[in-house]
């Protein structure tokens, strides 16, 4: 099995650098299982407003790469020309991704997240 690398964005901030940190490969397998596992569905259209905007995660594996926006319980998998979406029921993966942040989030961003996430 070929490592993955994974790259986390929390997509909050105009106007300065989003917060962002790096999965440890047991946290990219899981993440690649979590994503493998959601159910496919049609197209929809993810916000742009101000404020939490969801996440961007990159993958790399090799020479192929992903990347993947979600929110509010969508996830946009966009690799080559293709895009996919899927349902993030429960928004599980948004909130497994904000855990996975807690060490490089700052305690009043994560505290606003966790109250969008609600």
């Amino acid at each position: 099995m070929m490592q993955v690398r994974c790259e986390v964005e929390l997509d909050i901030f105009s106007g300065m650098p989003n917060p962002s940190w790096n999965l440890s490969q047991p946290e990219a397998d899981a993440f690649v299982h979590r994503l493998g596992n959601l159910r496919r569905i049609a197209p929809h259209e993810l916000h742009g407003n101000l404020g939490y905007r969801g996440f961007i995660v990159r993958l790399k594996s090799g020479s192929a790469a992903q990347s993947i926006r979600i929110q509010t319980g969508i996830a946009e998998i966009s690799s080559d020309s293709t895009i996919v979406y899927a349902d993030d029921v429960g928004r599980r993966i948004e909130r497994w991704l904000l855990d996975s942040g807690k060490l490089y989030l700052r305690a009043d961003i994560l505290q606003l997240v966790e109250h969008e996430l609600l």
